[in-house]
């Protein structure tokens, strides 16, 4: 018994409705023609001098943090650097008020999701974080916020991940 062996009409490559005579003129018309560098398509992989000059940042860079963890390694309380910390507040405080940038410690009131990443084993430096979503109590101004967080799981340090 013999297979069946059609393909489908899908299968193979696109072709276009010109004819190979047409095809060839166009070819022959290209090759006469001298190469205009300012209409001359780039070559894949080259890199256009204009652009060579950009410089690129990243973004949401993680800032580490200071955690007080449980036995379980599960994020108790959270100290964030002065400037962010001090940001939801600073825009409710009267003009009389001094602004400190005092660190504040943010009591973990809720653990609302948890997720292990495990990537880049390949590498030098391979990545295993452990994050938590987070809901966090400021005790001077009674601020809920919401935060995510890491814990780097091979220097055992934590991280805020900004934007997350």
């Amino acid at each position: 018994m013999v297979a069946h062996t059609r393909k489908t009409p899908s299968a193979g490559s696109i072709r276009s409705m010109t004819s190979r005579a047409e095809n060839a003129k166009a070819e022959n018309s290209q090759a006469a023609k001298p190469a205009d560098p300012k209409t001359t398509p780039a070559a894949p992989g080259a890199v256009n001098k204009s652009v060579q000059s950009v410089q690129f940042r990243s973004l949401n860079v993680p800032v580490p943090i200071d955690v007080v963890e449980n036995n379980s390694e599960r994020p108790v309380s959270v100290t964030l650097p002065p400037s962010s910390s001090s940001r939801s507040t600073r825009s409710r405080r009267l003009a009389s008020e001094p602004q400190t940038l005092a660190l504040t410690s943010l009591a973990v009131t809720a653990i609302n999701d948890l997720w292990q990443v495990d990537d880049e084993w390949w590498r030098e430096r391979p990545i295993s974080r452990r994050y938590y979503q987070i809901t966090t109590l400021n005790p001077l101004s009674q601020d809920e916020r919401r935060l995510t967080i890491f814990r780097d799981q091979l220097n055992a340090q934590w991280y805020w991940q900004k934007g997350g």
